[in-house]
């Protein structure tokens, strides 16, 4: 493993590989949990969510990730489409809907996160 170069150090921990790891792990590694956040809102269209990311929560997945993720989510059963249709021949949305499944599943996580954080962090005096 080569050493970093003296002008890679840096007194900014958030500018840190490390740092940038933690961040995407918490965002675009988790990206489906992101999406049933915002769908517990009530139904959305799969750019609406793209917007949404960088609008509410400040950061922008893939185009083709956010699609991924939605697609995967409505294989298990955590979401479910909807096809709003303006003539014969062409659909004019897809909305998607969280399922009884995906409320269950962001509560699980909710714990989930609230015991890990709560493990990590607890004993550390400030």
């Amino acid at each position: 493993m080569v050493p970093p170069k003296e002008d890679e150090y840096t007194d900014n921990p958030r500018l840190t590989k490390a740092f940038k790891r933690l961040e995407k792990k918490l965002t675009i590694e988790i990206l489906f949990l992101w999406v049933i956040r915002l769908l517990k809102d009530g139904p959305k269209y799969a750019y609406e969510l793209k917007q949404e990311f960088q609008d509410r929560f400040g950061f922008s997945p893939a185009t083709v990730t956010n699609y991924t993720v939605l697609y995967l989510l409505e294989k298990e059963g955590i979401v479910k489409r909807t096809e709003v249709v303006v003539d014969d021949e062409r659909i004019d949305r897809k909305y998607y809907a969280l399922t009884e499944l995906g409320e269950k599943l962001f509560e699980e996580c909710k714990i989930f996160l609230e015991d890990t954080f709560s493990i990590l962090f607890s004993d550390l005096k400030s």
